[in-house]
């Protein structure tokens, strides 16, 4: 179009030097057309490869200027050098990389590794190399770092070694919170600004481009979910630390960034982690399930855009944690079940860990709003953590030996409940077992006559328990009837004798 535009004004400006009009120039050989100079036009641009493969997908990016040669190079010898220790290596070893380069193929394929995902799925790729070829195997779920950078990666089993985000983001807020809030007490931790903006740095170079906004994606398979996905906790997480960051350090990019990735609270699932619900707005824990509505991820997302929007004044920010907010101090009941709470909507109930976390996430809501609803849950949520469970046991009735006896009891909330039945010879029955709230039972088969003491054992995740004993007789087998045979009339017998 540039050229265009040069051989148009070249043209113009020609034929106003000889004073007349194009229409009226002499056809002769000092026309306006000897007046325009050369112009060179460019060759057209060779079509883009496909990019259906890893390889492929490098040398699109290279060819469409968002890699330089340098590491479009180093990024395909990093692939042909995975490619080949995959054949040379056997076990664990080889099916954990093989599924790190499978998961590159599959993006590849599918045209979605594109060049801002590109450091992340190398980076990936290369921390991989260096666990499977090289370390101890870690054991699924260990985290690891490696070396001065503070990127936190994951061992998921048949998946790798994946880079954690949330972990990574954690990380920085971590260093952030002494630095808002320092304190002399002996042994707090000291401000480190220097090691937050390592993180932070870490963390905008593996941001990439999801539609229009920055975000933080997983690049494996996890809950029948297929890479890349994103989470809003992590989302909120992540702006958060950023935002936490920009204000220690005094670094308006970080803002930036952190503005650009509320993109993904305005978008709607498998894109973004929006989804609109009675009150406002619920945000996803995987943007890949819109029917589970994760608790502790869901509040986190709204305390993280909280923090982004006090600080930075974003209209953005401030409309997603308004909608969320909303959502959230409506919804919160609903995942209170009076002894405990709920990990999902409609779900089971939280690990002891979990339940922690919903706490410290109420607590922080509570700080931040002073909305009741917020401060009364957590204060309900720490109740729970020192209350015994409730537990009723049907009355135990009278039974015979060999007869299938069923303990029935319930549970307010989960427990590990240990059962044991003691009769005259010792134990008869002894289990314990982890059990979620409602009721149960248990089937056992007296062996002998004899009075039986049940106790049962139910141990709140907290600590608390509670102990409930019967006792239940057991009676001896019923005697068999005696078969009563009619004597035979004298008649008969008469009958019989004669023939």
């Amino acid at each position: 179009m540039r050229w265009v535009l040069l051989l148009s004004l070249a043209f113009l400006t020609g034929c106003a030097g000889h004073g007349v009009s194009p229409a009226e120039a002499p056809p002769d050989r000092h026309d306006a057309r000897s007046a325009v100079p050369a112009v060179r036009i460019p060759p057209p641009r060779p079509p883009l490869p496909a990019g259906r493969t890893v390889s492929g997908a490098v040398r699109r990016a290279s060819l469409a200027g968002h890699l330089d040669a340098a590491r479009a190079k180093a990024y395909r010898r990093l692939d042909q050098r995975a490619r080949r220790l995959v054949r040379r290596l056997d076990g664990r070893r080889r099916l954990e990389l093989g599924a790190v380069v499978g998961t590159l193929d599959a993006l590849a394929a599918q045209r979605r590794l594109t060049a801002s995902r590109m450091p992340l799925a190398f980076l990936t790729l290369r921390r991989n190399l260096d666990v499977w070829t090289r370390r101890t195997l870690p054991a699924p779920g260990a985290r690891l770092t490696f070396g001065d950078d503070p990127v936190v990666f994951q061992a998921f089993s048949g998946q790798g070694v994946q880079h954690h985000p949330l972990a990574t983001a954690g990380r920085a807020n971590a260093l952030a919170r002494p630095c808002l809030h320092p304190s002399r007490a002996p042994g707090a931790r000291r401000c480190r600004p220097r090691a937050l903006r390592r993180v932070l740095d870490r963390l905008v170079t593996l941001a990439a481009r999801r539609g229009d906004a920055a975000a933080w994606e997983y690049l494996f398979a996890y809950g029948g979910g297929s890479a890349p996905w994103v989470s809003g906790m992590t989302q909120g997480t992540v702006v958060q630390a950023l935002a936490r960051g920009a204000r220690v350090l005094r670094r308006a990019r970080y803002l930036r960034v952190a503005e650009d990735a509320v993109g993904i609270f305005e978008a709607r699932p498998p894109l973004g982690v929006r989804v609109d619900v009675p009150g406002g707005r619920h945000y996803l824990m995987y943007s890949f399930n819109p029917e589970l509505r994760i608790l502790n991820g869901f509040l986190q997302s709204v305390v993280g855009l909280h923090d982004l929007a006090r600080i930075s004044g974003n209209a953005g920010a401030r409309r997603a944690y308004r909608h969320g907010e909303g959502a959230a101090r409506r919804a919160v009941a609903s995942y209170d079940t009076g002894a405990w709470s709920l990990y999902a909507s409609g779900g089971r109930e939280s690990t002891l860990d979990y339940h922690r976390l919903v706490q410290g996430f109420l607590d922080g809501l509570c700080s931040r709003t002073r909305r009741r609803v917020y401060c009364d849950s957590e204060r309900r949520f720490g109740r729970y953590l020192a209350e015994p469970p409730r537990v009723r046991l049907a009355v135990l009735r009278r039974t015979r030996v060999r007869r299938a006896q069923s303990l029935t009891f319930s549970l307010s909330k989960i427990a590990r409940v240990a059962v044991s039945v003691r009769g005259p010879r010792g134990t008869a029955l002894k289990r314990a077992v982890t059990l979620p709230r409602g009721e149960h039972r248990m089937a056992w088969l007296p062996p002998r006559r004899g009075a039986y003491r049940v106790r049962l054992t139910a141990t709140g995740l907290g600590g608390p328990r509670r102990v409930v004993r019967r006792t239940v007789r057991v009676l001896p087998p019923p005697r068999p009837k005696k078969s009563r045979r009619r004597k035979p009339k004298v008649s008969h017998l008469l009958r019989v004798l004669k023939g």
